[in-house]
């Protein structure tokens, strides 16, 4: 599965989309796409996991865009992103999202 592959699955789970339509439109298999959802905090009914995937992160120490496993600081913020491009995609895709729904 390539990035841009893990980042369209991401774009569409937080939309609401199932994994059979997701499978469809990037010709990926369902159950491929069911265990990286899983493995990513993004599994289960499509609403329920737009709001509940920076919860899920945060509990598990994962980056809130790519699901990388975050180390975190002793002291200071916590991390949220691994990185400045994720939290640059994250951003984009978050005013993206207001955009669409306005």
């Amino acid at each position: 599965m390539t990035d841009a592959q893990k980042e369209c699955i991401l774009a569409m789970r937080m939309q609401g989309i199932g994994y059979h339509v997701i499978g469809r439109t990037l010709h990926l298999p369902e159950n491929q796409i069911q265990l990286y959802c899983r493995s990513h905090g993004l599994a289960g009914y499509g609403m329920f996991v737009k709001e509940n995937h920076a919860v899920w992160c945060r509990q598990h120490q994962r980056c809130q865009f790519c699901g990388a496993k975050l180390k975190q600081p002793d002291t200071g913020r916590r991390r949220q992103f691994c990185s400045g491009a994720c939290r640059t995609r994250f951003c984009r895709m978050k005013m993206k999202y207001m955009e669409d729904e306005t």
